[in-house]
């Protein structure tokens, strides 16, 4: 029975070639999509198996929530150092913990020096536990003990080559951040792929180093000031530890019950004065969902929205899948008008509707076997692609996983009932002696086919929908990121404490370099890393504080950036005395003359001012709850100009608008402004300038436009990832318009004979089937409106300065997919119109 129905099959595939093309081609791009997107799920969901701790190993997270309302995390990694000390004490069932620090500032890796090479790389203090949770592939030293003696370092193969060539590296001397010695006592391999201390592209601890905790509480110790005493215990500084927890093998304490004891563990140990700022709370992930997390926290840092990456791609690919079987379920309806009679005669003689349905799944599961094989040639093109955008190759990952293949087939079986179970049905039922007059009024509800095209639709529209704001979002991100200029601006890392090297020292130097026009400092590397601070204009416990950035900067800043004045005046060496007091408050008293800031247009807009110039010379505050809650006096702020708006940061809390700027002594960033005809000649320069200064650290430099890219490469890759998937859904849904124009016009052309025959002209019959063809993509855009203005807010409000949502990418939405319909279905629906009605009507 199965050979008969294969071969009956393959005669009605012969019949119509062009449809079964179709048919499995739109289907095999529905498989590629979700393929694509599964291949990246199974990748994060394997993430860290390779250790033989996994499954018992979880992360501390942090919740904080400014009472304020200014500023909320979420399931944040980085927790405080601190914590951990009282994670043992508290829950004795816990095996061991571990805490991992970075060395260095963000967007600056750490200096290492080995023999006479010099290289800047990821380094990480870490506890010895470290090495006994995690069984690293080490290829020299004593894995587990390898951090236990002071000043030790393990080092990767990578690097051990880099800075000591093919010598031994155990027992070799690294110096860190130039400053403290420590030797190499282990080797490690490269770590197996998935893991978050892999090299994939959003890996959260790529390490090249890591050495023991002494080494970072030697670094501390070096950059205080004489006699300044070591830090108290701090909870609400930024806090960058993250904190591995073993549990117990015997399961006395599960992921659930840590959770359980970890929901009022902050309240037990947060100081008093901070419980006034803002509420601290923890929680627990697995380490297996580290991976995932690092990607979620690229797009959803701010806000602890419930999206996650995971998600949002498994929707989109189950929504193009949808739409390939909804189109095959439509192609295959189209079919089944000329394929009535064959089954009419079929049941004529005997057979049941089950076996009429079975032979029909059949075909369908034939069809989507062809499309799956299809699917993974196209997989299997797209991998090398897929390996430059993710780092690694996550093709020969995925397809090696045996649980990826066990999902495949349930996916395969699902789409084949999903996108068969309708037509077969449809056929089942079909009246033997309708279907012998040859009858095709009655295959199936007739409301059902525009539902089905009006489902597709619906998904089509509201991806264009998303991907015209993304596209015009990314434009404008383009736009005043990368601005116009002829110059360039390179970014030149320099941290005193390494470099030796004053900020003023290296400014002036970098300004002897001909080809450099104006040299500047920030606190921290534009596009990358933001402060987010907050202000009044009134003094008081409840003064009605509005979040800005805060960045701070150098003289000359403003020329550099290119950022117009416009009104008062922005900071200058001559005003130095009045702009930034050199001496410090006492003790619980403010400072004597207020510090000077330079604010933009949209800070004056968002505290209320009338004007830019009528916000000069005014005051704000640093909210006195919040200075309260860090020990510190209220500190007024008087603005001194107002600048052009000049977007630094692509990320931020919903409702941060204005941006603040105040001027600081010595930073870590240098930022000089190139003449753009001599760019090689000044990198020279630069070079040689550093050199002089400070010849056993290696320079950090960079272009600011490369800061920019890397920043913004999340954004391209959602971009180009809505584009492709919206292309593919049209290309489906143009296809099973063909079908639906095909099914349609075989139901009514004994309609339109008749109504031909009572006068009717092919010009009316062709408005009638248009406007059929046109209502199901009006009312599936009104549909799909609402969601796509709900996922565009969201993504919009993850940036600093997200554009309008106006109503033009919605109405484009609405004219691209009815012209698409039109031309779609203008043949069919011609050729129905033009038929004779004599030829219709002859055998009625």
């Amino acid at each position: 029975m199965l050979g008969h129905y294969g071969s009956v099959a393959l005669r009605n595939l012969r019949r119509a070639p062009f449809a079964a093309a179709v048919n499995v081609l739109t289907l095999a791009l529905g498989l590629a999509c979700f393929l694509v997107v599964y291949a990246f799920v199974t990748f994060w969901q394997r993430a860290e198996e390779h250790f033989a701790n996994a499954d018992r190993i979880a992360v501390l997270t942090q919740n904080v929530d400014f009472l304020d309302g200014s500023l909320r995390f979420v399931d944040d990694t980085g927790t405080p150092d601190v914590a951990a000390r009282y994670l043992e004490a508290e829950f004795p069932a816990i095996e061991q913990t571990a805490r991992v620090v970075p060395i260095g500032v963000p967007g600056a890796p750490a200096t290492l020096a080995g023999g006479d090479r010099s290289v800047r790389r990821n380094v990480f203090a870490a506890d010895p536990e470290f090495l006994e949770i995690f069984d690293l592939p080490f290829v020299a030293g004593d894995a587990p003990a390898a951090l236990r003696a002071p000043r030790s370092a393990v080092v990767t193969q990578e690097l051990a080559v880099q800075l000591f060539g093919d010598a031994e590296p155990l027992g070799r001397s690294v110096r860190i951040q130039n400053a403290v010695d420590a030797v190499v006592t282990g080797v490690t391999g490269r770590i197996p792929e998935p893991s978050h201390m892999g090299r994939s592209a959003t890996a959260l601890l790529k390490f090249d180093v890591l050495v023991s905790l002494d080494v970072l509480d030697t670094l501390r110790a070096a950059q205080r000031r004489p006699n300044e005493p070591p830090p108290a215990e701090s909870w609400l500084s930024p806090a960058n530890s993250i904190t591995y927890i073993l549990l117990p093998r015997d399961g006395t304490l599960t992921l659930a019950s840590l959770r359980a004891g970890l929901a009022s563990f902050g309240a037990r140990h947060m100081p008093a004065e901070i419980a006034k700022v803002a509420k601290i709370g923890f929680g627990a992930l697995p380490v297996r969902a580290l991976l995932a997390k690092s990607i979620d926290a690229e797009l959803f840092t701010f806000g602890g929205s419930a999206l996650s990456v995971t998600s949002v791609l498994l929707t989109l690919g189950m929504l193009v899948l949808a739409v390939a079987c909804v189109n095959y379920a439509n192609l295959a309806s189209a079919r089944a008008t000329r394929r009535a009679h064959e089954v009419g005669l079929r049941k004529a003689l005997g057979a049941r509707p089950a076996q009429v349905m079975l032979q029909h799944l059949l075909e369908a599961a034939m069809f989507t076997a062809i499309a799956l094989l299809l699917a993974l040639v196209l997989f299997r093109l797209i991998e090398p692609p897929l390996a430059r955008l993710v780092g690694v190759d996550v093709g020969a990952i995925v397809l090696a996983s045996a649980r990826f293949w066990v999902g495949l087939a349930a996916v395969t079986l699902a789409t084949t009932l999903v996108a068969g179970a309708y037509p077969a049905f449809v056929l089942a039922r079909v009246p033997p002696l309708s279907a012998l007059r040859g009858s095709r009024g009655r295959i199936g509800p007739k409301a059902l086919g525009a539902l089905l095209v009006g489902a597709q639709f619906a998904v089509a529209s509201f991806l264009l929908i998303a991907v015209t704001i993304t596209t015009l979002q990314n434009r404008e991100l383009l736009r005043t990121g990368l601005g116009s200029s002829a110059d360039r601006l390179v970014l030149i890392a320099n941290d005193r404490r390494v470099s030796k090297v004053a900020s003023e020292t290296l400014r002036d130097e970098l300004a002897r370099v001909p080809q450099i026009s104006a040299v500047t400092e920030m606190g921290a590397t534009p596009w990358q890393v933001q402060g987010v601070v907050g202000v009044s204009t009134t003094q008081g416990m409840d003064a009605v504080m509005k979040s800005s950035l805060n960045y701070s900067v150098g003289f000359r800043f403003f020329e550099v950036f290119d950022i117009p004045l416009v009104a008062g005046r922005v900071f200058s060496p001559e005003r130095v005395a009045t702009d930034f007091p050199e001496q410090p408050p006492a003790p619980g008293q403010a400072s004597a003359a207020p510090r000077a800031v330079v604010v933009d247009r949209a800070f004056v807009a968002q505290l209320g001012f009338a004007s830019p110039g009528a916000a000069v010379d005014r005051l704000v505050y640093f909210p006195e709850r919040l200075m309260s809650g860090f020990g510190l006096p209220p500190e007024p702020l008087r603005i001194i100009g107002v600048v052009e708006n000049k977007q630094l940061a692509l990320l931020g809390p919903q409702g941060v608008v204005g941006t603040m700027y105040q001027l600081e002594s010595e930073l870590r960033f240098h930022i000089a402004r190139v003449r753009g005809d001599d760019v090689a000649g000044a990198l020279d320069g630069i070079d040689a300038a550093w050199r002089a200064l400070s010849p056993d650290v290696a320079i950090d430099r960079r272009f600011v436009d490369d800061a920019f890219n890397d920043a913004y490469t999340t954004f391209a890759r959602i971009g180009l990832l809505f584009n492709a998937l919206a292309a593919i859904a049209f290309v489906i849904c143009v296809s099973g318009l063909f079908g639906m124009a095909t099914l349609v016009a075989g139901r009514r052309t004994r309609e339109i004979g008749v109504r031909k025959t009572l006068g009717g002209s092919a010009a009316q019959m062709t408005a009638m089937l248009l406007r059929g063809f046109s209502l199901p993509v009006v009312v599936a855009n009104l549909i799909a409106w609402p969601a796509a203005y709900v996922a565009a807010r969201s993504y919009l409000d993850r940036l600093i300065a997200p554009i309008d949502i106006t109503p033009w990418p919605f109405v484009a939405s609405l004219l691209v997919t009815l012209a698409i319909a039109c031309i779609a279905v203008g043949g069919q629906t011609l050729r129905a119109a033009h038929m004779k009605p004599a030829d219709v009507l002859r055998h009625e």
